[in-house]
């Protein structure tokens, strides 16, 4: 395997070790001596690869918001009738949130709130096509005009949040947070879907 392709897999799996480590033990229930032993690493070489444990953390952070932002635009890319978007992101979304390990950014921003304004302008930007498929919900009548397309995807965010802070996980995650979207799309649909 050539070096550069080697040392993007080694990164690849300390994230995915570090971002398990938060799921299970949250943010003060690891260190970087923790990860580096998880991963067969010396200290010296996990620093070389993440910069700080700080680092380390923006960089879960903004996949996170990558990672779940960018399912929602590729369904909103490949649906074209808004109706059956909104029933495939309903269906896929929980499913996919539910095989991830739980990052809950509160933790992280409390404790580095340096990463928090750098993830709210990476999410406004990574969610803009998300606010445009909202607008364009209410338009075509789907979606009550007199709701703020930000304020929706707030409340889409504060579901999520909530649910990956409860402790739940698998399918009892996934069935509570489809439960919860069920729930938020009836409060705010117009007409009959």
């Amino acid at each position: 395997m050539p070096m550069k392709s080697q040392s993007s897999v080694i990164k690849q799996m300390v994230l995915d070790k570090a971002a398990a480590f938060l799921s299970r033990r949250g943010l003060k229930g690891w260190n970087t001596a923790d990860l580096a032993k998880s991963c067969g690493l010396a200290k010296n070489t996990l620093y070389k690869i993440i910069g700080s444990k700080e680092k380390l953390l923006e960089t879960l952070v903004m996949e996170q918001i990558d990672a779940t932002t960018g399912l929602l635009n590729t369904i909103i890319a490949e649906e074209e009738e808004y109706r059956s978007a909104v029933r495939r992101m309903m269906r896929e979304g929980p499913a996919f949130l539910s095989q991830r390990p739980r990052v809950t950014f509160p933790e992280i921003f409390l404790e580095y709130p340096g990463i928090a304004h750098k993830a709210i302008k990476h999410q406004k930007a990574a969610a803009a096509a998300i606010m445009d498929f909202i607008g364009r919900g209410q338009r075509q009548g789907h979606i009550r005009s007199d709701i703020e397309p930000a304020f929706l995807f707030d409340l889409v965010q504060g579901i999520i949040e909530h649910y990956t802070r409860s402790g739940l996980e698998g399918e009892q995650l996934r069935k509570s947070l489809t439960q919860a979207f069920i729930c938020l799309q009836e409060g705010v649909r117009a007409g009959e879907w």
